[in-house]
Formats: C-alpha cells, structure tokens, sequence
C-alpha cells in the first residue's frame, strides 16, 4: 500500500492551493480595477464629445435652426410608406 503523506507534506498543499486562489482572486481585482479605469475614460470621452458638439452649434447657430427646421418638416422619426397619411 502507499504511504499517507506526512503533515508537512499535507500543509505545504494546503498553502500551494491557498496560494493559488489568492492569485485567482488578485487577477479578478485587477480585472476590475481596469474596468474602473475604462469607465473613467469613457465618461471623459462622452464628455469631450459632448462639449465639442455644444461648441460646435454654438459656433454654427444656423446648424440648430436647420435642425430644427428638418425636424418640423420630417417629423421625429422615419415614416414607413404604407403609414404615411393620405391627404
């Protein structure tokens, strides 16, 4: 028959599995820490995108009446032909 394993051999696996999930949960944090970053780039980059296109009808105001107009004349949203009102 084998032999049992002594108590040493049976602590030193005990921390090799320990020591392995404590990698596995270290790789997660650091997934999520990266994930917190890319949020924070995100958020800044909606913002940029957002500031330009504020700045960019403020320097063009006739960009927003055409807007506008479009809009009035083309209704919210696209129109299918078999919905379209009959006059």
């Amino acid at each position: 028959m084998s032999e049992q394993p002594d108590r040493y051999e049976l602590r030193a696996r005990q921390l090799r599995i320990l020591a392995g999930l404590h990698r596995k949960r270290a790789a997660e944090l650091d997934k999520a820490a990266e994930a917190a970053l890319a949020t924070r780039s995100m958020r800044r980059f909606a913002e940029l995108l957002t500031e330009a296109e504020v700045r960019q009808l403020a320097e063009h105001p006739d960009l927003a009446e055409l807007n506008v107009q479009l809009e009035g004349f083309y209704g919210e949203g696209p129109v299918r032909p078999d919905e379209e009102p009959t006059t």
